[in-house]
């Protein structure tokens, strides 16, 4: 699988964490946001669902096998189930993120 990002449309409103919750929420997804300080690392793991991450501030690299992709803000990556990543917050600031996923695979 190749990860590939997607931009933040500025016809969505501004970037920022309510307007990106807002924009997956429409999307059928439940939300949550997230924030990292730098040089934080996730080892690698994986979900049984679907995960959106769109990044609002900082910079976050997403490692799935011998495949990278940097985000910064107002980049989009959309993971499918069971893929095993990484995560790594990059450069000297936080990062803050939103995390969707399917309401179907919601904890109760």
């Amino acid at each position: 699988m190749t990860l590939a990002a997607r931009h933040w449309d500025p016809g969505l409103g501004p970037l920022q964490v309510v307007t990106v919750r807002r924009v997956l929420e429409r999307e059928g997804m439940v939300t949550a946001w997230w924030s990292d300080v730098p040089g934080a690392e996730v080892a690698t793991h994986a979900h049984a669902f679907a995960e959106t991450r769109w990044v609002v501030e900082g910079y976050l690299r997403v490692t799935a096998g011998n495949d990278a992709v940097e985000l910064g803000p107002g980049d989009r990556l959309d993971l499918p189930p069971n893929l095993p990543h990484t995560t790594e917050v990059l450069g000297l600031g936080q990062v803050i993120y939103v995390s969707g996923m399917p309401k179907k695979s919601a904890p109760a």
